[in-house]
């Protein structure tokens, strides 16, 4: 998708042979071959890299070429926040700045809005509703209008996009006789009341996590030990063992990584 709308900003042409060398590059680059070994079930349902040429062919007919009539892209894969863009407020305890990389922002209609592409293993009638309420939403509409504004424009952004695609093509004649679409959009809004809403909430949680630090007393949840996502959780094991033994399953089945960071800022790709 990025490079399908870095060609719409650029105003170039998108052919059939940009497609084909789009999915093979992105396939190649993201080492998709192993998702065989890691997950065959749905790489069979897929369709290997064959479906890889054939998802991008059905998106470009079908939601490609609606954008590049409605759409004027301002923004693509761009980050936020590392410069303390979006301060979402300040108590005693936190100062809590909000970091994000929407897909993509573009004005539709005069209208400044960023969106977000999502993948499903299908597409069913409660896809469109599992993006209100939401986390990562409303903090792409806050950002995207506080730093508008701070750029001088005056406007009010209250939406984002949720760009959805079946990861499975449906099939051509189901039993319900009803064919599914592959493609479909969500259009989450979120007045002033909301967002003022979301803002404090996630202050809130800040200052819970920030007293969990300051105490190492962390809240367990068991409930969701054997239901994490629908399958078990990966520390289930580690919090079964003894308090005393756990020092050492952590040395022996996990690793500490690196703290996940949305994007890079320029300098620290130039010093990379």
């Amino acid at each position: 998708m990025e490079a399908f709308y870095n060609t719409l900003r650029a105003g170039k042409e998108l052919t059939k042979d940009d497609i084909q060398r789009t999915a093979l590059e992105g396939w190649a680059s993201q080492n998709l071959d192993a998702c065989a070994v890691a997950d065959p079930d749905k790489f069979k349902d897929f369709g290997d890299i064959a479906g890889a040429v054939a998802m991008l062919n059905d998106y470009y007919e079908s939601q490609y070429l609606i954008d590049q009539r409605n759409w004027k892209v301002v923004a693509v894969e761009e980050g936020f926040g590392l410069n303390k863009e979006v301060c979402l407020g300040e108590t005693r305890t936190v100062v809590v700045y909000w970091i994000g990389k929407p897909d993509l922002v573009v004005v539709e209609n005069d209208r400044l809005t960023p969106v977000d592409h999502k993948t499903v293993s299908r597409i069913d009638g409660f896809t469109t509703g599992r993006f209100k309420p939401s986390t990562q939403m409303p903090g792409y509409v806050h950002s995207c209008e506080v730093i508008a504004k701070s750029l001088g424009y005056q406007v009010r952004v209250d939406r984002c996009v949720v760009n959805i695609c079946s990861r499975s093509r449906p099939a051509d004649k189901p039993r319900s006789g009803t064919r599914r679409p592959r493609f479909i959009r969500a259009y989450p809004n979120f007045n002033r009341e909301e967002i003022e809403e979301w803002r404090r909430n996630v202050v809130a949680k800040c200052e819970r996590i920030a007293q969990c630090l300051r105490s190492n007393d962390w809240s367990w949840s068991e409930t969701s030990c054997d239901n994490f996502y629908n399958r078990q959780c990966d520390f289930k094991k580690l919090d079964s063992t003894t308090p005393s033994a756990r020092d050492i399953v952590l040395m022996a089945d996990f690793i500490q990584g690196r703290p996940w960071q949305p994007y890079q800022l320029v300098k620290e790709k130039e010093d990379g």
